[in-house]
């Protein structure tokens, strides 16, 4: 049964609860427990930012013990206990996803709101937008990387990215190969024969597709190396995902009210 005692929320005098509205949020809750506790690690840390201090160990020991036990069950009942009145309608509608996603086995769910968020800033950071910057470099140290590796990583990603729109600049189409172009010359003198103009085109078809398979052949031998501005961009990213981390939990909890918050329904008002 639902304890009043474990919310934390302020309690108007004089306003009745909504017990089937509570009843109902409990079981949800209880529900987002339970996947949370059969999910593998990877997808369990993939969600940890959505949850309370301590909760992502609780429910790593829920999670060692066997379901049928009574133990994991009570350690369940700790874990919803931790969230209650801590998680938002936001962080409780991603769980719901996250949670939904594992028991399909579909893989690790991704916050969008992270993801886009770390995006937006990177990109932003790299065109030099100063009310991007001023985002970024605005909140708490305790939650930014550090403001001068930072600035150093989006300088250098800028300065490779430049490099690169430089020399993709000063390379020229490619001209048609000898080979190609003997193949097409033999297309044109054989034309004038009409006896034997199917035959020639095939010829040339097969001498073409013969010339780009070798060329082919010979620049995958040597294949360029991936662009030095992708991994710089993947450490970018890596070095601005915990503060997005950081600052997407914030703006969930704000709006954490819990199971048993609810206003009456309007059905009571009367």
């Amino acid at each position: 049964m639902y304890n009043f005692t474990d919310s934390k929320e302020e309690r108007v005098p004089g306003q009745r609860r909504n017990r089937g509205m509570q009843k109902k949020q409990e079981r949800n809750l209880m529900s987002i427990v339970v996947g949370l506790a059969n999910m593998s690690p990877k997808q369990l840390k993939a969600v940890s930012h959505l949850l309370p201090p301590g909760a992502v160990e609780a429910v790593g020991i829920a999670a060692r013990l066997p379901r049928s036990n009574q133990g994991r069950k009570r350690q369940e009942q700790l874990v919803a206990k931790m969230m209650r009145g801590q998680v938002g309608e936001g962080a409780l509608t991603k769980l719901e996803a996250a949670v939904a996603l594992a028991e399909d086995n579909a893989g690790v769910w991704d916050d969008g709101d992270v993801s886009g968020r770390v995006l937006a800033w990177r990109e932003g950071l790299l065109a030099g937008d100063e009310a991007v910057a001023a985002e970024v470099y605005g909140y708490p140290r305790a939650w930014a990387p550090d403001h001068q590796q930072l600035r150093s990583a989006v300088r250098a990603c800028q300065q490779a990215m430049e490099e690169e729109a430089k020399a993709s600049g000063a390379a020229t189409a490619p001209a048609a190969s000898s080979s190609d172009a003997a193949a097409l010359a033999d297309v044109g003198s054989s034309s004038n024969d009409a006896d034997d103009e199917e035959e020639e085109d095939l010829a040339a078809v097969l001498a073409v597709a013969a010339a780009r398979s070798r060329r082919g052949s010979s620049t995958s031998v040597g294949a360029a190396a991936p662009p030095k501005s992708r991994a710089m961009l993947k450490t970018l990213t890596k070095m601005l995902k915990p503060l997005a981390l950081r600052v997407v939990a914030e703006a969930d909890a704000k709006g954490a009210t819990g199971p048993g918050s609810e206003d009456e329904d309007e059905d009571e008002e009367a």
